[in-house]
């Protein structure tokens, strides 16, 4: 009898450790889906601004993997006159 009460116990200690490890990994995902998007539309912002700089694949792609820090490298390396 009491092995059953130490497996439902375990499987809910597991369960809570699951569920918190989800929850984790969703509130990440959020927030580097909506750190991108702020990437995006500021590198669009500055493009329209300064018309020189070009919106290629490779500062997308910069700027939707790493968000405002992308969009910061894009805008130095275009300044600097290395890329974009």
């Amino acid at each position: 009898m009491a092995w059953w009460f130490i497996l439902i116990l375990v499987l809910v200690v597991a369960l809570i450790f699951v569920t918190g490890i989800f929850w984790w990994g969703f509130k990440r995902a959020v927030m580097l889906a909506l750190n991108s998007i702020i990437g995006f539309f500021a590198l669009y912002a500055v493009q329209l601004w300064r018309t020189e700089l070009v919106i290629n694949l490779w500062s997308v792609l910069i700027t939707a993997i790493l968000g405002i820090f992308g969009f910061i490298i894009v805008l130095v390396l275009h300044f600097l006159g290395i890329a974009f």
